[in-house]
């Protein structure tokens, strides 16, 4: 599974969610959240209508791997 998103938000936070498992109705994801000094993550449920949405709208945009692994390592 592991389809990874950016998400439009706060300047100097770059945020990602990345879908772990489809669960009943949506998807269990991680989201991981990169400040200037720390890392923050948290496990998460989305529902398939809100991930559209958000997709929809360009809230999420979708990234590859190296990208997410770039910010996580010089964060």
């Amino acid at each position: 599974m592991n389809r990874r998103f950016r998400v439009k938000g706060i300047s100097g936070i770059e945020t990602y969610i990345e879908l772990l498992a489809e669960a009943p109705g949506g998807y269990d994801a991680r989201i991981t959240s990169i400040a200037d000094h720390h890392v923050r993550e948290s496990c998460e449920y989305i529902s398939n209508e809100l991930l559209d949405s958000c997709i929809r709208t360009g809230y999420l945009s979708p990234v590859e791997e190296p990208a997410l692994r770039e910010a996580v390592l010089t964060a």
